[in-house]
């Protein structure tokens, strides 16, 4: 037998090796039999109450002058949530980019119990033509039982609306505080509610994009103009923010900064979106951090009350995985992130949005499957395989925000995810393929970047994914069976049960267009079960159970999780209810809570009818 060189022997393996490589992107990229599903949306555009002045670009530093389309295309926003405190999730959050408002309406078909508004913008002391509003939470955040508004910006610190008792729901009904007593400019693009440290209470978690002294809206600017120093490993960015409830402070918020608590290499990164949840059993969230230009991270949460402390955690590679498929190692553009159980395991999966443009800067949206370790979690390693090739969702975009839902109640979750970037008649996709591939060196210079101005296009002409799984458990984009076939550019997406009825509707907010609420007509849906879970306040009212853990089995044994959502997402925010599909499901349902109080974790179990309940856990 002739024996086989070193060199000759190294070449087949690679062979070999690319071959089968070859056929998995093959087989990831096929698309399935396209399922069957009821689902139906109606849409409804919403619009800011004050319309009179529509802008299509932001004034920029004199450095962004040229990319002026560039720098202008975050900024829609939309939370879903209970604003007027009627126990229904029947009002919204509106950030409107073309109006630079944050508007409180109620959802259509829910109008006539307040007049639309708009919150003021606090200046501080900056000019407040160099800020915009990005997006806002809602959340009672001084437990006095009143939801109040959490706005974040590029150009200042994060402002909390706290609602005012006795006064009618109006601009003039909030109390305004900054979160932090310095001037210092942020540039936020993600944030959320979640009680970090595990004593009960509400946290804040910021994810900054720029850096400070970036002077980004500053068109006066002699400086400034900061760029990330790489499309792949970029760091030099705002840092991540992290801010405890505590009743003690001395500042007017309420809250104390424990962004300490974040090392170098946690905090930094140009951060698109924040996800919380609890992973490994400890009923305290991990943090899942989308960075664009870099590496996403996942913080493990070992914190303690008033201490709060992390580590990293990332995945192995193996031999035929690229670096960007191994959680916590990609350099891949993060955008949007959400977790949820794709495949009824009982543990809860990750679903990001990447830029996945075929025939352009194709990467690929991540579907991270979670293999179920968690005491190897704890020690820093991420058991997570990404199964967006195999289960048909890792192309279909630029996109943003993503959520997962089950939209007619079978059980099955779907998932909506907002795409596009810039709409206009210019087709730039060369150029930044160009600039995508150039020495990093050159990034922080825009004098080399495409002229991306108002007439720019940059995947601006697709339409928001909406993926149905099939009976294999393969999902297909369907957005336009669904009622969801309009193009354009969308970033925020929040899934909402407006009128209760068991069928969630959603919010969309669209880039520099009139964003729309699509209300959930699927006929035919199956039964449902959703909770409002609440802890008590000092004062005898309630507020959210942020982070309290669901279990749902019913009576053929299948069991489904669920969490108590405080902002998962790019800017796009969730109602907080926990909702389960039940299919045909009718009688009582054994229902399983774990939560965190003052007293530590708390458990309690209920046999429930499907249908609307609202719990005061403790």
């Amino acid at each position: 037998m002739k024996r086989i060189g070193g060199r000759a022997l190294a070449g087949l393996i690679t062979l070999a090796m690319a071959t089968a490589m070859f056929a998995a992107a093959k087989t990831s990229t096929a698309q399935p039999p396209e399922p069957v599903s009821p689902i139906a949306f109606a849409e409804v555009p919403i619009s800011p109450p004050n319309r009179a002045d529509l802008v299509p670009l932001r004034p920029v530093n004199p450095n962004y002058q040229e990319i002026a389309g560039w720098i202008s295309a975050v900024g829609a926003g939309i939370a879903a949530g209970d604003i007027d405190g009627n126990a229904k999730p029947d009002d919204a959050c509106l950030v409107d980019p073309r109006t630079n408002q944050i508007s409180i309406l109620a959802a259509p078909g829910t109008e006539g119990r307040f007049s639309s508004f708009s919150l003021p913008i606090l200046a501080g002391g900056h000019n407040p033509s160099t800020i915009a509003p990005m997006g806002c939470l809602i959340g009672d955040l001084n437990e006095d039982g009143l939801p109040d508004i959490v706005s974040y910006y590029w150009g200042r610190a994060p402002v909390i609306h706290f609602r005012e008792a006795g006064r009618p729901l109006s601009a003039d009904g909030y109390r305004a505080v900054s979160l932090i007593a310095s001037d210092e400019a942020w540039f936020t693009n993600a944030a959320l509610i979640a009680d970090i440290d595990g004593d009960g209470h509400a946290d804040l978690l910021f994810g900054n994009y720029f850096p400070e002294d970036a002077k980004v809206l500053d068109a006066a600017a002699e400086d400034g103009g900061k760029m990330q120093k790489s499309m792949s490993r970029a760091y030099n960015s705002g840092r991540k923010r992290l801010f405890l409830f505590d009743p003690a402070s001395s500042h007017a918020s309420g809250f104390t900064d424990h962004s300490s608590a974040l090392t170098k290499k946690m905090a930094n990164g140009w951060t698109l979106a924040l996800a919380a949840a609890d992973l490994d059993g400890d009923l305290k969230p991990e943090i899942y951090v989308a960075n664009d230009f870099g590496p996403d991270r996942l913080l493990v949460n070992r914190s303690q009350p008033g201490r709060p402390a992390f580590i990293l955690a990332e995945g192995d590679r193996g031999w035929f995985d690229t670096r960007s498929r191994v959680i916590g190692r990609d350099s891949f553009k993060g955008m949007g992130a959400d977790f949820l159980d794709v495949n009824a395991d009982g543990q809860l999966d990750l679903a990001v949005s990447n830029i996945a443009q075929p025939y352009a800067l194709l990467e690929s949206h991540f579907l991270w499957i979670n293999q179920g370790d968690p005491d190897s979690l704890k020690n820093g390693h991420a058991a997570f395989t990404d199964a967006s090739g195999t289960l048909g969702t890792a192309r279909n975009g630029w996109a943003w925000d993503i959520k997962g839902a089950d939209f007619d109640n079978d059980s099955r979750p779907e998932i909506v995810q907002a795409v596009g970037f810039l709409a206009g008649k210019v087709d730039r996709w060369p150029e930044l393929q160009e600039l995508a591939t150039a020495n990093d060196d050159l990034l922080p210079n825009t004098q080399i970047w495409p002229k991306f101005r108002d007439d720019a296009d940059l995947s601006g002409h697709l339409t928001n994914a909406f993926y149905i799984s099939g009976r294999d458990g393969r999902f297909r984009d369907m957005a336009s069976k669904v009622g969801l076939g309009r193009t354009g550019v969308t970033r925020g997406i929040a899934v909402v049960d407006v009128d209760l009825d068991g069928r969630r509707d959603l919010f969309i907010a669209r880039q520099w267009d009139q964003s729309s609420f699509y209300r959930n007509r699927t006929k035919g849906a199956g039964n449902q079960l959703t909770l409002d879970l609440r802890l008590r306040n000092p004062n005898g009212s309630s507020r959210l159970a942020y982070g309290a853990k669901v279990v749902v089995t019913d009576a053929a044994g299948k069991r489904q999780i669920g969490y108590v959502d405080g902002g998962n997402g790019h800017s796009g925010k969730n109602a907080p209810q926990v909702h389960f599909g039940l299919g045909k499901q009718a009688g009582p349902i054994r229902v399983e809570i774990k939560w965190r109080g003052s007293q530590g974790v708390l458990r309690r179990s209920f046999d429930l009818t499907p249908g609307f309940h609202s719990l005061i856990l403790d």
